[in-house]
């Protein structure tokens, strides 16, 4: 056995680890497209490990010469990342589609794509072994019946698992397994054309920024005036000066506007101010009124602006008894 584990081997670790049965179809259904159910497989010029290609330098530790304990490593490794989670399911393939769609991410492993088909017809291939009891000996026998019964799905024929598009088969006496394209190589070209769409959005940003600083430190108008002395710069300048025109009148137009809106703002300050100024007004001659009804009597109402009591009133004066007549 080339792997030195077998199909059976696989599963029983799957469900060992705690997969059902058709999560652990989904999952070798993907196996047999990442690495050809071989765990000491390496792909992706070295940065993917294993079963099924974990990717990344921090996975190169399941990949260490032993099939066997790296079989069981690598299992443990899918459970923790969310992979049994990922191939849920009613049929064991939908739980490859959706273990490529969400565990893989692969190019072409989003429904519809050619990974994806691929993964999904090798799921009947697990699913006759689980059913029939009828394991391959070996992997690579195993990965040549996937081949044959879903190779419909697949873009390339080749059989390394690391490979995009390929051919594989005889020619003449011969045999050749040829990779035309690495996935490794579609996911480089993926990044780059991100990486040259933000370069694009950086360097307009960078013009519009420079166009306006150079608006900003008159430079248009400096140039327009050494145009305007050199031999033949006679229509450089005059593009130059009305392009420096047309700059001031925006800039002229722009700067009006800000005089405007802080006129406004400012006539509209002082006519608040009036109007609180009148209430202000009409809230202390009322005021004085009511006291000057309080104080009553003329003398009462100028202690009242003294900040004096008002007088109180003289009792009123008792009448005298007549005098007594003495006859």
């Amino acid at each position: 056995m080339a792997s030195g584990v077998t199909p059976k081997q696989i599963y029983t670790a799957l469900t060992n680890a705690g997969a059902s049965t058709i999560q652990a179809i989904g999952i070798m259904a993907n196996m047999i497209a990442e690495s050809g159910l071989n765990p000491e497989a390496v792909g992706d010029q070295g940065t993917s490990f294993g079963l099924v290609q974990q990717h990344g330098m921090q996975y190169a530790g399941l990949v260490t010469g032993n099939p066997q304990a790296d079989m069981t490593a690598q299992v443990k490794v899918v459970a923790q990342n969310g992979g049994f989670a990922a191939a849920n399911g009613a049929t064991g393939a939908a739980a490859a589609g959706n273990f490529a769609q969400n565990y893989e991410r692969c190019v072409g492993c989003q429904a519809g794509g050619a990974q994806y088909n691929q993964r999904v017809a090798n799921a009947a291939t697990v699913a006759g072994w689980v059913s029939s009891g009828n394991w391959p000996a070996s992997a690579g026998s195993a990965t040549a019946g996937a081949a044959g019964a879903g190779g419909g799905g697949s873009t390339s024929n080749s059989t390394d698992p690391t490979c995009a598009w390929g051919f594989s088969g005889s020619l003449v006496v011969t045999s050749v397994n040829l990779c035309v394209v690495k996935k490794t190589t579609l996911r480089h070209l993926a990044g780059g054309l991100i990486l040259a769409g933000g370069g694009i959005v950086i360097m307009t940003g960078a013009a519009i920024l420079a166009a306006a600083a150079f608006q900003r430190t008159g430079a248009l108008s400096k140039a327009a005036d050494v145009a305007a002395v050199v031999p033949g710069g006679g229509a450089a300048a005059e593009g130059l000066t009305a392009a420096h025109r047309r700059a001031t009148r925006t800039g002229s137009q722009a700067a009006s506007q800000n005089r405007g809106a802080r006129v406004a703002a400012q006539r509209q300050q002082a006519r608040q101010q009036r109007q609180a100024d009148t209430a202000a007004r009409q809230q202390q001659r009322r005021e004085d009124a009511a006291a000057r009804r309080a104080a009553g009597t003329a003398p009462n109402q100028a202690r009242a602006r003294r900040g004096q009591a008002p007088r109180r009133p003289r009792p009123a004066a008792t009448p005298r008894p007549p005098r007594e007549e003495h006859h």
